[in-house]
């Protein structure tokens, strides 16, 4: 019996299914109006704009709107299902060989070695990171940690010379710059140096032997994941690391000019003294409000090759594909990046949301090059809904479902599209 205190979610209303749908792609249209929040700020904390038709619209990156797609589809997977993007699996395998009962410096040199000998480029001035951000397997520095603690002896040779690349690497790079080299005088001539350059060790990870090597290497694969089969991933360095996504997320952009705000915003302090008066810190957000067009796309085929390409089942890949469309289509219509999620509230469903199968996935933002001025929302789902049912063959939605917030009524749609006003 549930309890005031009952954290456990309810069953997920908000889940989209568009599996039994005909047509090779699925495509998602959807119209959020979001007030006051900063979803995506550029580098100088401004929420980012683009100029389109004209006027200057509210832009959220497609990277900020996968990130929270991803976040979303994480909490609904199992950790099998999931991938981890990050430049600290140095950092985290080295943490696990420290609880093992590794000395933390010893750890450290170990996690640097194994990684690098997996292929990837170690970052020796931190030797706590990767050069570049990695997407792997949660599993990953768990694996690698066991692999080096399994050969840990084996590796001395080869851990002695990564802890001297590291050395001196940190080294040079806190070493003062020296000027240019005084030139002699006339007449004068310099010693040359009699004694022969000393040959150049080999870097630290060829001397792995091979097999440990590959073993390394295998716990960096992409598996079989859903994450990765949906969202791809880049790791320039293994022969396998290079995933393309099997979706699209276009950038967001507002069908209205946006408003932008400058709020200005007081600190009280707590402790202030009664003697004492003015504020404790004083700063400004900026925010903007506006009417956001966003649209995705997933292409069915080649997420069903990538199931199978990396290790799939065939008996279990459609029920997996299926599995993981479902998950897509929720995220691509209700994931909002969290942005000053404590401050300014960004999380809001889309008063019209649209997931539908087709033969060619195209964007609808054509609709709105001329903007539209506030409210938008009502008329830009009037403008949407008269795009997609004058689309050509090739790009006509085929069969899914239309979700409405408003209300009114709903705008009129393709009549292969069911309209939900439920949710």
């Amino acid at each position: 019996m549930a309890t005031a205190t009952d954290l456990a979610p309810a069953a997920d209303h908000l889940e989209i299914d568009t599996t039994d749908s005909p047509g090779p792609f699925v495509v998602i249209h959807t119209l959020t109006t979001v007030t006051g929040v900063n979803l995506n700020s550029d580098e100088n904390g401004v929420p980012k704009t683009v100029n389109y038709g004209g006027a200057e619209r509210l832009r959220v990156s497609a990277q900020a709107l996968a990130r929270a797609m991803r976040t979303q589809i994480r909490e609904k997977t199992t950790l099998d299902e999931q991938a981890v993007s990050t430049r600290l699996l140095p950092q985290q395998t080295a943490r696990l060989l420290e609880e093992r009962g590794i000395d933390p410096a010893d750890a450290v040199t170990a996690a640097a070695l194994i990684v690098a000998a997996a292929g990837v480029a170690v970052n020796l001035e931190r030797p706590e990171q990767t050069k570049s951000v990695l997407t792997v397997s949660p599993s990953a520095p768990g694996v690698l940690a066991e692999l080096a603690l399994a050969h840990f002896d084996d590796l001395a040779d080869a851990r002695q010379a990564m802890e001297k690349a590291i050395t001196g690497a940190l080294t040079t790079k806190t070493a003062p710059r020296r000027g240019k080299t005084a030139r002699a005088k006339d007449g004068e001539e310099q010693a040359a140096d009699e004694t022969p350059k000393a040959a150049k060790p080999p870097a630290p990870a060829k001397l792995v032997p091979y097999a440990i090597a590959a073993q390394a290497q295998h716990a960096l694969a992409p598996g079989t994941g859903l994450e990765v089969a949906l969202f791809g991933r880049m790791i320039a360095e293994l022969p396998r690391g290079r995933q393309p996504s099997t979706v699209q997320v276009a950038h967001a952009c507002s069908v209205d000019p946006v408003e932008m705000l400058a709020d200005d915003f007081t600190a009280t302090d707590d402790w202030q003294d009664l003697d004492v008066f003015g504020s404790a810190m004083k700063g400004t957000h900026y925010l903007a409000s506006a009417t956001l067009y966003r649209f995705a796309a997933l292409d069915r085929g080649a997420l069903r090759r990538r199931l199978l390409s990396t290790g799939t089942p065939p008996e279990a890949v459609e029920d997996r594909a299926r599995q993981a469309e479902r998950l897509f289509t929720t995220a691509a219509v209700y994931a909002v990046p969290p942005g000053r999620s404590s401050r300014t509230g960004s999380a809001v469903l889309p008063t019209w949301a649209i997931a539908a199968s087709c033969d060619t996935p195209a964007s609808a933002m054509p609709a709105f090059e001329e903007a539209l001025q506030p409210p938008a929302g009502l008329p830009a789902a009037a403008v949407l809904g008269d795009y997609l049912t004058r689309l050509p063959a090739a790009a006509r939605l085929r069969g899914g479902t239309a979700r409405w917030l408003a209300a009114v009524p709903a705008p009129a749609l393709p009549a292969t599209l069911t309209v939900d006003g439920a949710h």
